[in-house]
């Protein structure tokens, strides 16, 4: 400022002059409009069509980007509400999931002030914009669904552990394509049904309360859509009787679908061969129920799981024989009079034999008197006004029902049972029931709807001892599905204590070779290696995937399918897009 004064008078006219100019070149420059792109195109419409579960780059083009607050807000289609998701001139807009008319709204603030190209700072004192444009998606997220999604697993239950997920990844995919919530269930590893049912009801009452922000108004409308592998099946039938039960009086009735996965509907072998052993094989028997079925499998193996998953607190006890008693001809007899569903097919016969001579029956079966039997002891569950939660309240009778009893093993397991007139494997027919037993219309307020799929493989592990000669020998589930297929021969051959050590040599054999095992006594027809496949059929059957054991159909064991299968994480995706196109 001194060489300024001392300048000559012409000379300081002419440099205010050009302060004042730059001054204001640099006003003028600052000033601009709330302009901006998306994906780099210049958005010169109020509407425009997007396409759904895309990122969107946002940038502001309408002026000065160092004088310019910018503010990005969005407003899912339905809503009330603006997030501001971003503070700065670039931006990018998560990906939508669901159909309708969204908005984005940019607003800024100042422009003034940006003197000597912004040396002295920037006032925000000038002009202040909004613009707003509407974001229109016609077609969901492929796998955006009406209903949040819960994945409830069978039986060695866990969410979580050490990142390997029961439905291994299952969730991350769904998500790619859904804003739903999605929730791996942790569950008892071995349980009984019933109970286990009433702890999943809970759970879904606890996710509910979470995910909808109306659940205690009159007109809540969310519900869950239950996927259910395994043990998880009926677990998911029992839990849909309770809250159908519970919420008998409201229009909401808390679940929108079950899809089970390898259900076992009409039971499993395994666990019929099991009960064989430990009613007829004296010693023997006694042998492989405490120290293999209950001590190696129960509670240590289950009492691992539970621990690893970090949920040993919630599940300190395991109950592997009752588990294996409900799998049973004479358990799933009983548990689909007590507690009937539209699901499952018409037509099933149960095999029911007698022990031998002098041994006890290990479980209990009502007489059949003129053609019918009758079940006392169901179990009647409801809320417990202190706990505020589901719990054992008292037994019922079913009153005589008519039940069809099979010769042999392959007449019973599902074996020719029809839904709609047609067989149940084949049965593309949507289903639709009240949880309680009850026929419903797609659009009545109580009705849900039933699927089912499976898969079908014969123990074969291509691991095993024999890893040189085995085609994939990361096909390591065939291993932990050994024990479970290997008592497959039992139920009908009526053996004694003395076919323990032949059972033993069989299974070792099996273990050591590697080779596919073609079971030709007991029960000798297709299965997962645990669930017969005519087992599982329970309401639209989506298919049976050939190259799936009991462990590849929810992707476990860190995805390793057997060569050739199909890929379970595209079975799941494509079943959740059939969900989203019903409705649900």
């Amino acid at each position: 400022m001194h060489y300024i004064k001392n300048t000559p008078l012409l000379f300081r006219r002419k440099l205010s002059s050009t302060l004042l100019l730059l001054g204001i070149s640099s006003l003028s420059y600052a000033g601009g409009a709330a302009n901006f792109t998306i994906d780099g195109q210049n958005v010169t419409s109020s509407s425009i069509n997007i396409n759904a579960s895309e990122e969107k780059s946002l940038r502001y083009t309408g002026g000065s980007t160092s004088c310019t607050d910018v503010e990005w807000y969005f407003k899912k289609a339905g809503s009330s509400e603006w997030q501001n998701f971003d503070h700065d001139n670039k931006a990018t807009l998560e990906a939508i999931h669901r159909s309708g008319q969204h908005q984005l709204k940019m607003t800024t603030r100042g422009y003034d002030g940006r003197y000597f190209f912004n040396l002295l700072g920037c006032n925000h004192s000038g002009q202040n914009d909004s613009r707003t444009v509407s974001l229109n998606i016609a077609t969901p997220g492929y796998t955006q669904t009406e209903n949040p999604i819960m994945l409830v697993p069978g039986v060695m239950a866990w969410d979580d552990i050490f990142g390997m997920e029961y439905f291994y990844r299952v969730a991350d995919e769904i998500r790619k394509t859904s804003d739903q919530a999605v929730a791996d269930v942790s569950m008892a590893a071995w349980q009984n049904t019933e109970d286990r049912g009433a702890d999943l009801a809970n759970k879904v009452l606890d996710f509910l309360i979470i995910n909808d922000d109306d659940f205690f108004e009159p007109d809540s409308a969310m519900k869950v859509n239950l996927i259910a592998h395994s043990h998880g099946a009926t677990t998911s039938r029992m839990a849909i009787n309770i809250l159908a039960k519970a919420f008998g009086d409201l229009d909401n009735r808390k679940v929108a679908s079950l899809t089970t996965v390898a259900g076992p509907h009409f039971g499993t072998p395994t666990a019929d061969g099991a009960m064989w052993a430990l009613e007829n094989w004296g010693a023997y028997g006694k042998f492989l129920e405490k120290y293999v079925v209950d001590m190696l499998i129960g509670d240590i193996a289950g009492g691992l799981t539970a621990l690893l998953s970090g949920h040993a607190g919630d599940y300190p006890e395991q109950d592997i024989i009752s588990v294996l008693k409900g799998f049973s001809q004479k358990g799933m007899a009983k548990f689909n009079s007590c507690y009937p569903s539209v699901g499952v097919p018409s037509g099933g016969k149960y095999f029911i034999e007698a022990p031998l001579a002098g041994n006890a029956p290990y479980i209990p079966f009502p007489d059949t008197i003129n053609g019918t039997v009758q079940f006392d002891d169901c179990a009647e569950y409801g809320m417990n006004n202190q706990t505020g939660e589901f719990g054992l309240i008292n037994t019922f009778s079913t009153g005589p029902i008519a039940l069809d009893f099979a010769d042999s093993p392959n007449e019973a397991f599902g074996a020719n049972t029809t839904q709609y007139g047609q067989a149940a494997l084949n049965n593309s027919t949507a289903v639709y029931g009240n949880g309680l037993g009850v026929v419903k219309n797609a659009n009545d307020p109580h009705a849900i709807r039933y699927f089912s799929f499976t898969g079908s493989a014969p123990w074969n592990t291509q691991f095993g001892f024999n890893v040189l000669a085995g085609e994939n020998p990361t096909e390591l589930s065939d291993v932990a599905l050994l024990v479970m297929s290997s008592l497959f021969p039992i139920p009908g051959e009526r053996t004694t204590g003395d076919y323990f050590w032949t059972w033993l040599g069989d299974t070792g054999a099996d273990l050591v070779s590697g080779d596919a095992v073609a079971r030709d006594q007991g029960y000798t027809k297709a299965s997962d290696s645990f669930i017969p496949v005519e087992s599982t059929p329970f309401g639209q059957h989506i298919g049976t995937f050939q190259g799936w054991n009991h462990i590849d159909e929810h992707n476990s064991l860190f995805g390793l399918v057997g060569a050739g299968a199909a890929d379970p994480l595209q079975v799941y995706r494509t079943h959740l897009n059939r969900l989203q196109l019903s409705g649900l």
